[in-house]
């Protein structure tokens, strides 16, 4: 089966050429849709967002759309939780941004628990064939089994501790969920090329566990709201981190200061901000050859702990790349 790539489902221009040309693949893909073929998560997003945008009734809305359920999911999940559920809210429609009534409100969030009651049934099940969804249940089951340290069931009798536990809990559930739909969707996106970077005489693989593990752990402060970690406020999102990784990887290894094959972690400064690369050697299985080696990107953070930066600066003396671009080597 032939997919549309991200140029085809990208609008060019508002001529109507172009109009003619996105109707005819929002008609296949609605149909294609309609016969319960597989889409990609691009094919999606495009299928849906038109569906919310036509003003031909006939046309449908995506909530009368089964395969429109994860776009209704993520709309809904950045109205309400990119601020922590802090409102005032504002949903876009028909071209205009207005303020979410309450009632609306109401149903919305309801909407949001029945999605967080089904997903953690996923999440409990240990041996998914999607590989996406077996590594982001392993990691989420962490985090839920952390929650349950932190929040005891004898504190839980306590009704305020309670509410504080399910919606830690839900936030917990439904990140995990916009998570897996990011990954699917980047890794649809790209060829492995893209996410394959030479370095030192070798491949780094970005793989999904990589985005999976580092979104999960270093992004969404205000979700995972764990002090022992350090998170990403700008620079690298979500979406593009192994193309922007990759980019400036490739030009740290120009200036030939780093022996992979001696550590495995890297630690450069772009843009005024410290950050830590780690890798690590695992295992994976390959047609024809069986189990090889490889070396995969296993975390990356900002630093921000001043001692830390102390005892880098100590340890490691620093090298410019490019105006923006530093790295350390090991004195």
């Amino acid at each position: 089966m032939s997919y549309y790539s991200v140029e085809e489902l990208a609008l060019k221009d508002d001529s109507e050429e172009e109009q003619i040309r996105t109707r005819k693949i929002f008609e296949d893909l609605k149909l294609r849709g309609l016969r319960g073929e597989k889409l990609l998560e691009r094919e999606k997003e495009f299928l849906c967002t038109l569906l919310k945008l036509t003003l031909y009734k006939d046309d449908g809305r995506p909530e009368d759309f089964s395969i429109c359920n994860d776009f209704i999911f993520r709309e809904l999940y950045l109205t309400y939780f990119h601020n922590d559920l802090a409102g005032p809210f504002y949903k876009a429609k028909r071209g205009k941004v207005v303020e979410v009534e309450d009632k609306e409100k109401f149903k919305d969030l309801k909407t949001l628990q029945v999605i967080s009651d089904k997903w953690q049934k996923e999440l409990a099940i240990e041996n998914h064939k999607d590989q996406i969804l077996q590594e982001l249940s392993a990691e989420t089951r962490k985090d839920l089994k952390a929650l349950d340290k932190k929040y005891p069931k004898l504190l839980r009798r306590f009704k305020k501790k309670q509410d504080d536990y399910r919606l830690q809990k839900d936030k917990l559930i439904l990140q995990s969920k916009f998570i897996y739909l990011l990954t699917k969707s980047v890794m649809e996106d790209y060829h492995q090329a893209d996410f394959e970077i030479p370095f030192s005489g070798e491949i780094l693989e970005f793989t999904s566990y990589s985005l999976i593990h580092i979104t999960n752990r270093h992004y969404a402060q205000h979700i995972k709201n764990n002090d022992t970690k350090t998170y990403h406020y700008k620079n690298f999102l979500p979406k593009e981190l192994h193309l922007n990784l990759k980019l400036i990887l490739v030009e740290i290894d120009k200036l030939n200061v780093i022996d992979i094959s001696l550590t495995n972690n890297i630690i450069f400064v772009y843009e005024g901000v410290f950050y830590h690369l780690w890798i690590e050697k695992k295992t994976k299985q390959v047609k024809g050859k069986s189990n090889v080696l490889f070396n995969r990107i296993q975390s990356f953070y900002p630093i921000y702990d001043k001692n830390k930066l102390r005892e880098i600066e100590n340890e490691y003396t620093l090298v410019t790349v490019s105006p923006k671009l530093d790295v350390f080597k090991r004195s």
